[in-house]
């Protein structure tokens, strides 16, 4: 009779042993990424029905969660929404997200074109993108910050009775987040091209920036109970640029406000560098206007000592735009 081998029998315990925390650690994990599959699957179905920060219903075909089982995101076709308190609605391509299992609140996605965004009054926006990503960092309760970036971006714009525009720019960025009680947000879009159809109109190309602070609304941010009215608002616009390149430059900053009529009120500090070089582009835009445009660069250019560039500051009351004593413009009330 063979002797047994008594000291194989405490390590095939030990073995044994771990196998089996192995497979309990798997059957656990595997059972906790469904359940928060689920739980996730739920918060998306509560968010496609109105529960989203524009108050929207999403529709998305053949949805479903993949990424086990290591990350956790939606993937489906034919994105769509419909706004039905502001009139608009939108349709895309597929869109696909994901997150890590150990951060579930930061989010990646990708939508892919064509898009088309219409609303009420009969304007329609058609879109095609060559890449067009986002990250968001959210909580149950509202939207944290989120960024977003596109490349190769085109938009036609068609409304009734209008001319239709074509738009193209090179790539594009926008950055949103709480900043307390308080909401920033920034953008840019670089390499902009602007064609009015059938005019001849055409806007050189530029690159436009836009940095601002709202004041008291967070709450935009927010999944539920948001209140989207622009009246009242108040906050710090830091600087918005337009840049035609070769040393012209348009800059605005400063303290900007809406009342409860819809009108623009503000105190803002505008910059202008190559005058001459920006008054040629504007008469290409308006080539009727050519005379008051030259009028306007000299006495710019006698305001600022004969330089082409300075500042001055300009006052909006009640939409009425005016430069020291002159009225300038009007903006209609929003």
């Amino acid at each position: 009779m063979a002797p047994s081998s008594s000291t194989a029998t405490p390590t095939n315990r030990k073995i044994l042993y771990f196998g089996l925390a192995v497979a309990t650690a798997c059957i656990v994990y595997t059972g906790a990424w469904h359940l928060a599959a689920t739980k996730l699957e739920s918060r998306i179905e509560t968010i496609f029905r109105k529960q989203n920060p524009f108050g929207a219903e999403v529709e998305c075909q053949n949805r479903e969660l993949r990424g086990f089982p290591f990350r956790i995101g939606l993937f489906c076709q034919n994105l769509a929404f419909d706004d039905h308190r502001n009139g608009i609605s939108a349709a895309f391509g597929d869109f696909r997200s994901t997150a890590q299992v150990y951060a579930p609140g930061h989010i990646l996605w990708e939508l892919d074109g064509p898009g088309e965004i219409r609303s009420t009054n009969g304007t329609t926006v058609s879109l095609q993108w060559e890449m067009l990503r986002s990250s968001v960092v959210t909580g149950i309760e509202y939207l944290d910050r989120s960024s977003a970036e596109s490349t190769a971006l085109q938009a036609t714009v068609t409304r009734p009775n209008a001319p239709t525009v074509d738009v193209t720019t090179t790539s594009t960025e926008m950055h949103v987040r709480r900043n307390g009680e308080d909401l920033d947000y920034a953008a840019i879009a670089r390499d902009v091209q602007v064609a009015v159809r059938d005019s001849g109109l055409t806007i050189p190309i530029f690159s436009a920036s836009l940095d601002l602070t709202v004041a008291d609304r967070a709450d935009l941010l927010n999944y539920r109970d948001t209140d989207y009215d622009v009246y009242g608002m108040k906050g710090e616009l830091r600087r918005v640029a337009f840049d035609f390149g070769e040393g012209r430059l348009v800059s605005l900053s400063g303290p900007i406000s809406v009342d409860e009529d819809g009108r623009l009120n503000g105190r803002l500090q505008v910059e202008l560098e190559g005058i001459t070089g920006l008054a040629e582009s504007l008469k290409k835009v308006l080539p009727d206007a050519a005379s008051e445009i030259d009028t306007a660069a000299n006495l710019l250019s006698a305001l600022f000592g004969g330089d082409q560039k300075g500042s001055t500051d300009i006052r909006i009351r009640n939409g009425v735009v005016t430069l020291g004593f002159f009225a300038i413009a009007e903006i209609p009330p929003l």
